[in-house]
């Protein structure tokens, strides 16, 4: 209550209106007082939710970082849909330290590399990459690897370097062959989960692996292309379309440039969409790369 009189915020106020909800047991936020906090273009609610929880957490801990699959959340790596709720998971080194609160697991180690993303307290990515390797499939753990290591939310938080250094480092993992293998099949650029499902489909289907954005020059467009996927031998472009390469005009006219470019280079392009029928698609690659 002392800090809520120092706001000018009354009992009543606090305990019987909406103005301060509870973000964690024993600490509220004031709707009414407004702060600037950095924030993501991409965020969302759930983001949000996260940041708040762990800033909450900060005041009532203040020797706590976010862990596991609560720093992957706010990272912003694709997660399945099992792994994005309310829980939040924390790490310290003080060994003396306990949480007891609803939805919140803290581990105590010592082998914690602090860093900040945005001005919150986060393991190192590399670090939060290898406490998911415990909960993740072999192709979640790819597709945040890509996350990661790519720009498709923000410039790269982390390098392959970075993994491989643990992984030498460290001979007892949970999960450690899985590690490994997602650590070799990480690639850097990729712009989307969609595009890490696609590359990881066709080598599970036993195609080649195609290369993630290859360079096309073009005369058409002056310069380079780079389609999502492509094949450079056989001039095969994959193009992963999203529902909201259809909703936005603006990205609906550059993929018909883009693909009217790579058509005038001398390239095939073969689009995907989350109803592209793969056994079809499997075909259509097989027959122009040779394979049938």
């Amino acid at each position: 209550m002392g800090q809520a009189e120092e706001l000018g915020i009354s009992r009543h106020h606090l305990l019987y209106t909406r103005r301060c909800p509870i973000v964690l047991p024993g600490v509220r936020m004031d709707r009414d007082t407004t702060e600037s906090l950095r924030t993501p273009e991409w965020a969302d609610s759930s983001w949000t939710g996260d940041s708040l929880r762990l800033r909450a957490a900060r005041l009532k801990f203040p020797n706590v970082l976010a862990d596991d699959v609560t720093a992957a959340r706010i990272f912003g790596w694709p997660l399945p849909k099992s792994q994005m709720n309310d829980h939040l998971y924390l790490c310290t080194t003080d060994r003396n330290l306990r949480i007891r609160l609803p939805k919140v697991s803290l581990r105590r180690t010592q082998h914690i590399v602090p860093a900040h993303w945005l001005d919150l307290p986060v393991l190192m990515p590399a670090e939060v990459f290898v406490r998911l390797g415990a909960r993740l499939s072999l192709d979640d753990l790819v597709k945040a690897g890509d996350a990661g290591v790519g720009n498709w939310h923000d410039p790269p938080q982390m390098c392959i370097a970075d993994l491989n250094s643990i992984l030498e480092s460290r001979r007892r993992l949970r999960g450690r062959e899985k590690l490994l293998e997602a650590v070799r099949l990480i690639r850097p650029g990729v712009d989307s989960p969609q595009e890490t499902g696609l590359r990881l489909w066709a080598i599970k289907v036993g195609l080649p692996e195609p290369t993630v954005h290859p360079q096309v020059e073009s005369q058409l467009a002056r310069g380079t292309i780079e389609p999502d996927l492509g094949y450079e031998d056989a001039k095969l472009a994959l193009e992963y379309d999203s529902d909201l390469h259809r909703e936005s005009t603006e990205q609906w006219t550059r993929d018909n440039e883009r693909d009217e470019a790579l058509v005038d280079a001398g390239w095939t392009v073969l689009k995907v969409t989350r109803k592209t029928d793969y056994r079809q698609l499997e075909a259509k690659i097989r027959r122009k790369l040779g394979l049938m």
